[in-house]
């Protein structure tokens, strides 16, 4: 597949526009040839997790790493009170 997000991004996101339309999503290769969901099943998911809701244009990059590859995505620790 992809070796990291931003090359997956950047395949999904081709014509640069900063986001990523859920119908450019669903045509994409990957989506068509790799993932063994129809897409009614992929668009419940989109709804439950928010992916793409009215009020947006598209998923963005970073909610793109969020969910996709969660192991690259660093999450802020708290503030360590011994240092």
């Amino acid at each position: 597949m992809y070796r990291s997000a931003e090359q997956a991004y950047g395949s999904f996101d081709f014509s640069g526009l900063g986001y990523i339309t859920e119908q450019v999503f669903l045509d994409s290769k990957v989506v068509q040839n790799r993932v063994p969901y129809s897409n009614d099943e992929i668009r419940m998911f989109f709804r439950e997790s928010n992916l793409f809701d009215k009020y947006s244009k598209g998923m963005e990059f970073d909610t793109f790493k969020k969910y996709f590859f969660p192991h690259l995505y660093l999450v802020q620790e708290d503030v360590d009170d011994a240092e």
